[in-house]
């Protein structure tokens, strides 16, 4: 990590709590899909992912993939390219829709039964589905267990009240032997508000380590001009390996 080790020692917050009553609504969340707010959207898509990708998949074929808060991204597409299933969950059916026609997918959509109002969207090809609807509504429909989680930019973005409960979510989807890569944020939370929401190594541990091996993968320095505007002089990406314990 060259010269940016002192910058990338990143301290831990002692007011981890002030972000803790801020709480977004799922129609702000795709109020932003409508106005294009989409900053976290990536469009070659998370270079770290591609880079610790053998790691992650361990040459294992026909997995189960699971991108929780999935919006567009390409990765599923990255996926679904090597063979394996890709299931992602989005609130916003406009991203549901730009990924397939982005990538140049062909689709079907269907009601979900279980959960009133919700849409499911399936790849022609049959290896990519996507569940428009509340991301805690998930369990009510049976969409298995998986192989492999890919949490970049859910975590993060889940009203910190919630923490608890969406993790426990994540891990009651997961398969005997699962990988789950996460990727979080490190900044300084009395500066921006959330979010993306700031998560220190005390909260993955407090929520995954009862159940979980936590490795810290990499960290970088991802600050970029945009994030003046957050008030923030730095922000650090964690990625985590969480494995079965």
């Amino acid at each position: 990590m060259d010269d940016k080790s002192t910058l990338l020692d990143v301290k831990e917050y002692p007011d981890t709590e002030v972000q803790k009553s801020r709480v977004l609504t799922l129609e702000e969340w795709q109020e932003k899909w409508v106005d294009h707010k989409i900053g976290f959207h990536q469009e070659q898509g998370h270079q770290l992912l591609k880079k610790h990708l053998d790691t992650f998949l361990k040459d294992e074929n026909d997995l189960r993939v699971f991108f929780p808060l999935c919006g567009k991204a390409v990765e599923m597409k990255w996926f679904a390219d090597r063979g394996h299933s890709v299931v992602g969950v989005e609130i916003s059916e406009l991203g549901i829709r730009e990924f397939f026609t982005e990538q140049n997918l062909s689709y079907s959509e269907e009601p979900i039964i279980e959960i009133p109002g919700a849409k499911v969207f399936k790849s022609s090809s049959g290896n990519i589905s996507l569940y428009c609807c509340n991301l805690f509504d998930l369990p009510r429909v049976n969409i298995g267990k998986f192989d492999r989680i890919w949490d970049r930019g859910a975590l993060v973005a889940i009203n910190p009240g919630d923490r608890k409960r969406y993790a426990d979510t994540m891990l009651s989807l997961t398969r005997k032997g699962f990988h789950y890569l996460l990727a979080v944020l490190s900044y300084d939370p009395t500066k921006h508000p959330g979010p993306p929401f700031y998560v220190p190594d005390a909260e993955i541990k407090k929520l995954f380590g009862s159940t979980c091996n936590i490795h810290c993968l990499e960290m970088v320095d991802v600050f970029e001009e945009r994030h003046k505007s957050w008030g923030i002089d730095f922000i650090v990406e964690k990625l985590y390996l969480l494995t079965e314990k």
